[in-house]
């Protein structure tokens, strides 16, 4: 009796499940609908304000690496309850070289909030980037970077995995990292970036593009 019961519990998730999908198929393309008769509901929705919950905003670091000239992001500012909350609404930062002799590394200049009320089920952020320039490296990690003289290589203060992003490993290269905190103040993905000594006399002015992209499992 209980094993019959359970398989009719999963039935019936699935069945939530592609019921779900059906809907969102419906909603999207609407003239895929071939049913003779058609059932119109309708629905009184009112929207107050468009809060962002998962955002790109600036980091820790963000405001020394802007004093001397190194990155700049153009912000705006959006209120969630009583809290104000900074974000890059059109994405584009601008990073720019310096004269020198050693490697930059900007790290934790960049950061990704989720502001959530909290996590029903699984979130993954999927990591890409598309034409890096060589001598460029990006690093994201869920918890802030840190850079080890000692073996001149990146790493965080936790020891969480660090995504490295170069040109030989974008844009074939596609990575997932699983958002499992919600929080005002703390970031979920921290973003920094690695501009090698040999860049400024290889590039000239540049871009690429990081693209993070999350989904629900």
């Amino acid at each position: 009796m209980w094993y019959q019961m359970n398989a009719h519990m999963k039935k019936l998730s699935k069945i939530k499940r592609l019921t779900a999908l059906s809907v969102l198929i419906a909603i999207l393309a609407p003239t895929l609908v071939t049913a003779t008769v058609i059932l119109t509901y309708q629905y009184n929705v009112s929207i107050t304000s468009y809060n962002p919950y998962l955002f790109l905003s600036t980091g820790e670091n963000y405001n020394t690496a802007n004093t001397l000239g190194l990155i700049y992001a153009k912000t705006q500012t959006f209120t969630s309850g009583s809290s104000s909350f900074t974000y890059i609404p059109s994405g584009t930062v601008e990073v720019n070289l310096s004269d020198g002799a050693y490697s930059e590394y900007l790290l934790n200049v960049l950061a990704v909030y989720n502001i959530s009320s909290g996590l029903k089920v699984p979130v993954y952020a999927y990591i890409n980037a598309t034409n890096i320039p060589s001598g460029v490296t990006v690093y994201i990690s869920t918890a802030p970077l840190v850079y080890n003289g000692n073996t001149n290589t990146v790493t965080t203060t936790t020891g969480a995995n660090v995504i490295t992003l170069t040109t030989s490993t974008s844009p074939v290269s596609s990575n997932a990292i699983q958002i499992t905190k919600s929080s005002t103040t703390i970031p979920v993905l921290y973003i920094g970036f690695e501009i090698s000594s040999s860049t400024l006399s290889t590039v000239a002015t540049t871009s690429f593009t990081l693209s993070v992209q999350f989904s629900v499992q």
